[in-house]
């Protein structure tokens, strides 16, 4: 008996949704800018069609190859996913199908509002501590079986509180090294973000998800740009985006950015949780007085000049005086005494 032939939709871009579109028990509000064009698909708000103050993220996936990864991965791990508990990550709870066949998944609870579009509105040691954070939630992801296979720009949010949340797509189980078949599932994420090692078929690890992390900080610190193959951090020095640092400042910085990056895993920074520590020693040695508020901060503000300087020295000294007199005790004036060789 022959098969029929069975074929998928053609690949596509999801076309915009409108406001109050049915998705399941969901209706979107409005599609939220992420900055990033080279993720699978396009974010919206929504709230649950019976009890509206219930809120969610939606991803629309285009029809590609991306985002059928995408949907692999949710399907494989969807069960285990959900168990994954960390207040600054957020993972899928439903998907679906849109009417014209683009699949999408729902992320559950009131998440804020991607990173990117805000970053310039951050300043340098803001950026720095919303990646420690990011170490630090995937800290205890990694105690909890999972790592982050692939970074997308477009997954890491900023909350209500002004926390880093991980829209956690990019997700997967730590793979079992002795297994030669657990190669872990792939977003095709921009391969800006993808470590040597995973681009020649190695498996997720520890080591690969240092490296995305080491491109969405230089990212961060240097800026972005647009390429044929999706967004991808500026190759730039931390004192060309950044000139008012000390040059202590940039040379740490630079040297966190270059370990986390190594195109070798032996000479990687050790996991996230040694990026981390390195970051925070960045903080350490950099008061939050002396970094700018944003890239090409405004000038320091002009001094007055020397004589304003010395008339307002001047005014306070005699108010100063003015006031200690006022509370000293009247003195009786002195009394005349003859002198003894006085003459009558």
């Amino acid at each position: 008996m022959r098969m029929p032939n069975l074929s998928l939709p053609p690949p596509a871009a999801a076309a915009p949704l409108e406001q109050g579109q049915a998705l399941g028990v969901w209706r979107l509000i409005k599609p939220l800018p992420d900055g990033e064009q080279a993720h699978a698909g396009q974010w919206y708000s929504a709230h649950h069609g019976l009890a509206t103050e219930e809120q969610a993220a939606v991803l629309v996936l285009d029809r590609s190859d991306q985002g059928a990864g995408v949907m692999l991965r949710y399907a494989d791990q969807a069960g285990d996913l959900g168990k994954l508990q960390h207040p600054q990550i957020a993972v899928p709870s439903d998907s679906g199908v849109t009417p014209d066949a683009h699949p999408y998944l729902i992320v559950e609870g009131t998440h804020g509002e991607p990173l990117l579009p805000r970053l310039p509105e951050i300043g340098l040691r803001e950026r720095i501590e919303l990646l420690v954070q990011l170490c630090e939630a995937l800290r205890s992801a990694h105690q909890q079986g999972w790592l982050l296979a692939e970074i997308d720009p477009a997954m890491i949010w900023l909350d209500p509180q002004g926390k880093v949340r991980l829209m956690g797509l990019g997700l997967t189980r730590i793979p079992d090294p002795t297994d030669p078949f657990d190669r872990g599932l792939s977003l095709g994420a921009s391969p800006a973000f993808v470590a040597p090692e995973r681009r020649n078929g190695a498996p997720p690890s520890l080591a690969s998800e240092v490296y995305g992390l080491g491109a969405l900080a230089r990212g961060f610190v240097c800026g972005w740009e647009d390429t044929p193959k999706g967004l991808a951090p500026l190759r730039q020095q931390a004192a060309q985006a950044w000139p008012t640092l000390t040059e202590e400042q940039q040379a740490k910085l630079d040297t966190v950015l270059r370990g986390a990056t190594a195109e070798s895993a032996e000479l990687r920074t050790r996991g996230a949780e040694g990026l981390a520590d390195e970051l925070r020693e960045w903080l350490a040695m950099s008061p939050a007085r002396s970094l700018p508020s944003a890239a090409g901060d405004a000038p320091a503000r002009s001094k007055p000049a020397w004589w304003k300087r010395w008339l307002l020295l001047g005014a306070a000294a005699g108010i100063a005086v003015l006031a200690a007199a006022a509370y000293l005790p009247e003195r009786a004036p002195p009394t005349a005494q003859a002198h003894p060789h006085a003459q009558g």
